[in-house]
């Protein structure tokens, strides 16, 4: 073994190459499959895993399994079973490990394609081993256990293909790859062309990169499985794997049209086994002749079928709604029919009662009568003329009382709609008068808040005696009434002008009396709160407003503080003499106001 380089190790490869070193050749597959857990534990693409894969190639266990891997599982502990989890862990331990320089030439250019063949060896050795297991009730345990360690070859295989491209080539030209078709086993075969497909949609191009010999023993082998071959999913399988190869290799069309003249003919036995879609572009292939002539066939076949799919689905749509139309109008037929036959059997009903209730007019009128000839025959000649009478007032009677409550009734819902509205009058007037009231207040001179308050009875008293100490030591010099009215007018003059100049003062004196007492209302809340630390949500919803214009207002002059606050201090003491230069103008505007 080579020594690792500085680099940190992980124990647990280095314990384990030590007991790989230490290990007698027959158990070496068992302890190698110890490498298992440490590779599941970093996975690949990672730090890790990177890491431990370099500390794996150092270690040279890669060269330990690509070697193992070739022998003989089948006197070896666990049999085929270890041998395709140790073809596992080879795909695993290779995708993921990064060299350069020398060393990444050694695993690309010789280890890995050594890995290929030795994998293809592990297939051909299980296949063998399947086909020679008889196909009993007894083995059918034995035939599943090997078709499963055969899946996990060829899928470490392909796993392998999809992180190293350049192994596609080595896939598709390897000996052992046809040796494996050739098998007459259909699980097995179906697996490999499988395999082939997948390794053909990893590299498009791998077909270019294979000898033109190989490609057509392979296609030999594909043809010769359509037309000898009674199992269909071998025939499904290897149509698939010629329409693949023909697909990423052009000139393979040419080969099919002018080297299988007669597979056209061998086909018609495999249509209708539910792979039609293949057979037709089969057919069309080899009716071309040419790679350019297929593509342009092939493009007309897929245009035809998307018109078809989609004339399909027009047409089953237009069924759908045609049934629901159909549903539709049948059940607005049958919703007719029923109302139709409501209405005449409540007709009927109507008529029937109405019939009844003639009848039972009739009945009591004939009763009436019979009763009053009889009443008629008791009473004497004299007294017939007086009961005619009476019997004529009571049936003039009722008839004025009925046709007085029919006139009422006929009435009626006129007076509700008078009484209706008289009372939206009475509302409309009510809010009319409150609106002009409203109006009348707010046109007021002097509003009724901004006036002084009145004079008490003792003030009244007091100023009552002053007007008339006033009035004996300082008598009016006017002597006519004319003169005291005019003295009268001109003081209501100055009062008036008095009102109106002090309007403007009492409101912003208003204001600030509001102000000062929401500021004392605010100082007293301030001071009366806890300290940060204390705070509650409780204390937080009490200091909060829920105004959106309060809140809004505050975000802003926070804004503007914040912003001033950050600015130099030049810049703070201009804005703020221009605050006061402006708070100074507009006290000057107020007083000369006062003064006009």
């Amino acid at each position: 073994m080579t020594s690792p380089r500085s680099s940190p190790s992980d124990h647990r490869v280095l314990n384990l190459a030590k007991e790989v070193s230490e290990t007698r050749e027959r158990r070496m597959p068992t302890v190698l499959l110890k490498l298992r857990d440490i590779l599941d534990s970093a996975p690949a693409g990672t730090p890790e895993g990177t890491r431990i894969r370099r500390e794996i190639w150092e270690y040279n266990m890669l060269q330990m399994l690509i070697i193992i891997v070739r022998q003989d599982f089948s006197i070896l502990p666990g049999e085929w079973r270890t041998a395709a989890k140790l073809a596992t862990l080879l795909g695993q331990v290779s995708c993921g490990l990064e060299l350069v320089g020398i060393e990444r030439k050694q695993l690309c250019e010789d280890q890995l394609p050594k890995a290929i063949e030795h994998l293809f060896l592990l297939a051909k050795h299980i296949q063998h081993q399947l086909v020679n297991t008889p196909h009993s009730q007894d083995a059918a345990q034995s035939r599943s256990e090997l078709v499963s360690n055969f899946r996990d070859v060829l899928d470490a295989m392909t796993y392998m293909c999809s992180n190293r491209y350049f192994l596609c080539a080595e896939v598709m030209k390897s000996q052992w790859l046809l040796q494996l078709l050739i098998s007459d086993d259909p699980k097995t075969v179906n697996m490999v062309m499988g395999m082939m497909e997948k390794v053909l949609r990893s590299d498009g191009k791998v077909l270019s990169k294979v000898n033109e010999e190989d490609v057509l023993n392979l296609m030999d082998e594909l043809i010769y499985k359509l037309s000898v071959n009674n199992d269909i999913s071998i025939a499904a399988s290897a149509t698939r794997c010629v329409l693949r190869f023909c697909d990423h290799h052009k000139p393979l069309v040419e080969i099919l049209f002018s080297r299988y003249k007669g597979l056209r003919l061998l086909l018609k036995r495999w249509e209708g086994r539910g792979f039609e879609r293949d057979l037709r572009q089969m057919y069309t292939l080899l009716d071309s002749g040419s790679a350019l002539k297929a593509q342009s066939q092939m493009k007309h076949d897929a245009a035809s079928y998307i018109q078809a799919r989609w004339k399909g689905f027009a047409t089953r749509r237009r069924l759908r709604k045609a049934n629901k139309a159909f549903a539709k109008f049948q059940r607005s037929y049958r919703l007719k029919k029923a109302e139709e036959e409501h209405e005449l059997l409540a007709t009927r009903m109507e008529t029937e009662l109405q019939r009844q209730m003639m009848a039972k007019r009739r009945k009591l009128m004939l009763q009436f009568k019979e009763k009053q000839l009889q009443t008629l025959e008791i009473l004497p000649a004299d007294q017939i003329e007086k009961f005619l009478t009476k019997e004529k007032s009571a049936a003039a009677l009722k008839i004025q009382a009925r046709w007085r409550g029919h006139r009422e009734r006929t009435q009626l819902p006129r007076r509700q709609q008078v009484v209706q509205q008289v009372r939206a009058a009475i509302k409309i007037q009510r809010a009319v008068r409150q609106w002009m009231e409203r109006a009348d207040r707010q046109q007021q001179d002097v509003p009724t808040h901004l006036r002084p308050s009145g004079l008490t009875d003792e003030r009244r008293v007091q100023l009552q005696e002053i007007i008339n100490r006033r009035r004996q030591e300082q008598p009016t010099s006017r002597k006519t009434r004319e003169e005291v009215e005019e003295i009268h007018k001109s003081a209501s003059q100055l009062l008036a002008q008095h009102y109106s100049r002090i309007r403007h003062v009492r409101k912003k004196q208003y204001n600030w009396e509001n102000l000062l007492a929401r500021l004392d209302t605010d100082s007293e809340l301030l001071l009366l709160a806890p300290p940060l630390k204390d705070v509650t949500q409780k204390d937080v919803e009490m200091y909060s407003s829920r105004s959106l214009p309060v809140a809004t207002k505050a975000k802003a002059q926070h804004n503007a503080t914040l912003q001033r606050l950050q600015r130099p201090w030049w810049r703070q003491q201009w804005e703020e003499d221009e605050e006061i230069d402006e708070l100074e103008r507009e006290n000057y505007i107020a007083e000369m106001n006062l003064l006009l």
